[in-house]
């Protein structure tokens, strides 16, 4: 799936102008149409009344600060609106995410667009990792966030072969950092050591994990919690090779898998990535955050006789790299 992250400028809309991976658990999965008809829009410049589109939008709830209703999928049809807040009375209600406002954002179709807009949140709303100001308009493919969830946009002309495709995205991928899950890391993990075991060839694993992280969210909030996870997601993302595979294991702990590389070869790309996130300028804001990681690196050998075991070692290790005094790295 196409990782790349959308930097192109948008379309904002004045305020005055209107006329407005870890598992994943699918059977949730459901459709609304919770939405609200408003009039004063019209059809080209002589028309009057509701502005007629055929193609619907889709709005997909993507990352959940605790992994629920992933997948739910909220339908916005011409010449509507959709407000998304913790209130009973908006259309995508979330009262479990103590981080959204009652009404924290809105979406509008109008025209032949759709737009969405902060409504003095607290925490504000974020399109592809930009905060918005105004009315900003969406585009088919574009991730935007209010407060700790995510939501995927879809408005193509096939959207229902869209939607497919981002709940098949979805179940491989994490919503927040956008790298592998679990199950996908899970089943990769299994394929390679048959295939290592079978064919006698080298394999490694990195297992690595933030350090204090627990502080960084207590201290700052889940929402900078969040922002440094993604941060150091990109910079591991940088830094793998196309043969190589980075996942989301746990809240705060990642792998990489490394096929066709000894111990050797997987704790100097630990070693590296490991300063790289040292170094990097982990600002939040007006904050400068310091962040380390602690790594386990482990190879596959012979005794091992389950993909599970890779895994153990590998952990091992870093529950060794931790007890040395973390940001280290242990090959076990």
């Amino acid at each position: 799936m196409d990782e790349r992250h959308r930097s192109d400028s948008r379309n904002v809309l004045s305020r005055g102008g209107d006329s407005d991976t870890d598992d994943i658990d699918l059977s949730p999965l459901h459709e609304s149409g919770a939405t609200q008809t408003f009039e004063g829009s019209s059809r080209g410049s002589g028309g009057s009344g509701p502005v007629h589109v055929e193609a619907e939008a889709d709005v997909i709830l993507i990352a959940h600060p605790e992994g629920q209703r992933l997948g739910s999928r909220f339908r916005l049809s011409p010449g509507t609106t959709l407000e998304i807040g913790r209130s009973a009375a908006v259309g995508v209600s979330l009262p479990e995410v103590m981080s959204i406002s009652r009404k924290h954002a809105r979406l509008r179709y109008i025209g032949p667009v759709v737009t969405v807009e902060d409504l003095g949140s607290t925490n504000g709303t974020y399109v592809n990792g930009q905060p918005i100001h105004g009315r900003t308009v969406l585009r088919s493919g574009d991730r935007f966030q209010t407060a700790a969830v995510h939501f995927k946009f879809l408005h193509e002309a096939d959207v229902e072969s869209a939607y497919h495709l981002a709940i098949y995205e979805l179940v491989a991928r994490d919503g927040l950092t956008e790298i592998f899950n679990k199950r996908k890391f899970d089943e990769e993990l299994q394929r390679e050591v048959a295939r290592a075991q079978r064919h006698q060839r080298p394999l490694s694993l990195v297992v690595f994990d933030l350090d204090e992280f627990k502080t960084i969210n207590d201290t700052y909030g889940h929402l900078c919690g969040d922002f440094i996870l993604k941060q150091v997601a990109a910079i591991a993302r940088d830094l793998v090779r196309p043969e190589q595979m980075l996942a989301r294991v746990g809240g705060d702990e990642f792998v990489i898998l490394a096929p066709e590389t000894s111990a050797e070869g997987a704790e100097a790309l630990a070693s590296k990535l490991r300063d790289k996130v040292a170094s990097f300028d982990h600002r939040y804001g007006d904050i400068e955050i310091a962040v380390s990681c602690s790594f386990g690196v482990a190879e596959l050998r012979r005794e091992m006789t389950a993909p599970q075991d890779l895994f153990q070692a590998a952990d091992d290790a870093l529950l060794l790299s931790k007890r040395s005094g973390r940001n280290r790295v242990a090959v076990q």
